[in-house]
């Protein structure tokens, strides 16, 4: 995957609306996917081993759509500019992005936020 930062902004009304349908598309094939799955999970017993199986592909499913760029996993928003966190290899829009890396950036200066986990303040910033 990637490992920088990457904003994805479409100036032009007709590319975003381009943009925004298939988008719409790939949600609405995600939404009837899952939908199958749990209608099948619900109709086997609960000692069906295909009962596990069919969860997984959901939760599968269900975490490529979040990571996806097709929506922001904080928001929901389908329609806007998308920014790549390389911290969790997620996309959101731009807004979104915007609010938790200052977030962070605020605890980190705190010294509430240790990006190598260690039990001293950070020198380095977050992404």
């Amino acid at each position: 995957m990637m490992n920088k930062k990457r904003t994805i902004s479409i100036k032009d009304p007709r590319l975003q609306r381009i943009r925004n349908s298939l988008r719409y598309i790939i949600s609405e094939a995600t939404i009837k996917e899952t939908g199958e799955l749990v209608r099948e999970k619900s109709k086997t017993n609960i000692d069906d081993p295909r009962r596990p199986i069919l969860a997984n592909k959901r939760d599968k499913l269900d975490t490529a759509w979040k990571k996806s760029i097709c929506v922001c996993p904080t928001c929901g928003s389908r329609t806007n500019d998308m920014t790549f966190n390389p911290a969790n290899e997620s996309w959101f829009c731009v807004k979104c992005y915007q609010e938790r890396h200052d977030f962070y950036i605020e605890k980190a200066r705190q010294g509430e936020i240790w990006k190598d986990g260690g039990g001293r303040p950070s020198t380095g910033w977050f992404p």
